[in-house]
Formats: structure tokens, sequence, C-alpha cells
């Protein structure tokens, strides 16, 4: 009995030795090919900043936009980041590659679906940036012929803006608007409503005073 037992042992351990020594093998390149990747990082970080690359940066506004992405960090340093990245990337489709897995399916639809995001955000700030300058152009001209609620209608025009790039956004990723419209009256409404009412009801005349206001642009 112990004989035939050690020998289902010994029978199971042939069968799954070659992929335990697989992944541990794995294992070892990834964790070699990651210590690697990140020390080529931190040089390529340390170097770019002793040419002083962020000093540059900063002179041509490009600390200002990571600013303004709430990004901490120096444009020496997301370079770094982006080098220790590819290098990770190289390394896991190499070994992956080199053992027989199939990771070029995989990759096609990652990154195709990387670009799509990619574009719909470009749609996304096209679009906020032409709402910026649709919205002033409206303002100056509405301005300069005397027209009162230059303020207000460029607000408006703007928000118009900015929400049709975000549907254009939603559409290059496959989300229909048409699913949510038709629930967007009553979401935004029904707060709006209960709002509405407990403002008029109980600040009228600060109601009148913020519509005047608002439609004096000011």
């Amino acid at each position: 009995m112990m004989e035939t037992l050690l020998d289902s042992f010994s029978l199971a351990w042939f069968k799954i030795s070659p992929l335990v020594l697989n992944l541990i093998l794995v294992l070892v390149l990834l964790l070699v090919g990651i210590l690697i990747a990140k020390g080529l990082g931190f040089l390529a970080t340390l170097l770019l900043k002793t040419i002083q690359l962020d000093k540059g940066a900063k002179q041509i506004g490009f600390n200002t936009l990571l600013e303004r992405g709430n990004i901490k960090r120096t444009a020496s340093e997301l370079i770094g980041d982006l080098i220790y990245w590819v290098l990770v990337l190289v390394l896991v489709i190499g070994v992956l590659g080199a053992f027989g897995l199939p990771v070029e399916p995989a990759l096609t639809k990652v990154f195709a679906y990387m670009g799509i995001v990619f574009l719909a955000a470009l749609i996304l700030g096209v679009g906020v940036f032409l709402a910026g300058l649709i919205s002033g152009i409206v303002r100056v001209i509405m301005g300069n012929l005397g027209i009162e609620g230059a303020k207000t209608t460029s607000r408006v025009t703007y928000y118009i803006v900015i929400i049709f790039a975000f549907l254009a956004a939603l559409t290059e990723l496959g989300i229909a608007p048409e699913a949510f419209l038709p629930h967007l009256g009553v979401i935004v409404g029904a707060p709006a409503l209960a709002v509405a009412i407990a403002f008029g009801l109980g600040c009228k005349d600060m109601a009148a005073d913020f519509l005047h206001n608002l439609f004096k642009g000011k």
C-alpha cells in the first residue's frame, strides 16, 4: 500500500515538476528584470536632472500642466517612470513569449482599448479648449454689442460645449448616450425642483436678487 502511494506521488511530481520549475524560473526572471528596469529608470531620472531638464520644463510651462493635473512628480521623474514601465512591459512580453504563452492577442486588445481611451480623452480635452474659446468669443461679442447677460450666456455656452464633448467621448468609448439620456431629466430635475421650491419659499428676496444678477451677468 505504501509503495503504491509513493509511486502515485512520484508520478504526480514527475508531471507537475516541469510546470513548477518553469514557474519559479519565470518569477526569478521577472524579479531580476524588474530590479534592472528600476535601476535604469532611476539612472535615467538622475541623468535628466543632471542636465537640468526640469528647469527647461518649468520655463516652457510644462510644470504648470502637471500641477493642473494634480501630478506631484517632475518631468525627469515621469520620463524615468516611463522608461521603467516600458522595460517591464518588454520583459513580461519576452518572458511569457519564451515559454510559449499566447500574449499577442491579449496585448492587441489592451493596446486597442488604450488607443480608444486616449482618443476619448483627446476629444474631451479639445472640447474643454473649444468651450473656453467659444464662450470667450460669445462674451466679447455680446459685451461689445452692449447686450446684457453676456457673462451668463457665455457660461451656458461653455457648459453646452462641454456636454457635447462629454457625450462624444462616451460614444468613442462604446457607451451609447441614448442609454441614460432618457433618465437624465429625472436625475437632474428632481433635486433641482426640490432646491428651487425650498429656495423660492424661504428666500424670495434672495431669489429675486440672484436671478437679477444672473441675467445681468454679474
